[in-house]
């Protein structure tokens, strides 16, 4: 996963949100890029360290509630894959 890969394929999807950018060298998985994802009923955040780390974490405000905090290691590619179709299915409300 990679910062490329979300403003290719994640980004275009979410249309209704707005989205912001930030990096941080030297975190404690290498460099991060973190995707701020704000919406009306929902907030949340991707972050990708340059070591293959990802975290996924997804706020509902009209729960106010976490619906979704997943940290993933570099060797768990399905699991960031199926991570990546939970968040966007939760942001686009789709079941």
């Amino acid at each position: 996963m990679n910062l490329e890969y979300v403003k290719k394929i994640i980004t275009p999807k979410l249309k209704n949100y707005k989205l912001s950018y930030s990096s941080f060298p030297n975190g404690d998985f290498g460099s991060l890029e973190r995707i701020a994802i704000e919406g009306v009923n929902k907030v949340a955040s991707i972050d990708i360290w340059s070591k293959g780390w990802l975290n996924i974490d997804i706020y509902d405000l009209i729960l106010d509630e976490q619906v979704m905090n997943v940290l993933l290691e570099p060797e768990e590619i399905k699991e960031q894959e199926d991570a990546i179709v939970k968040l966007l299915g939760i942001l686009l409300d789709e079941k």
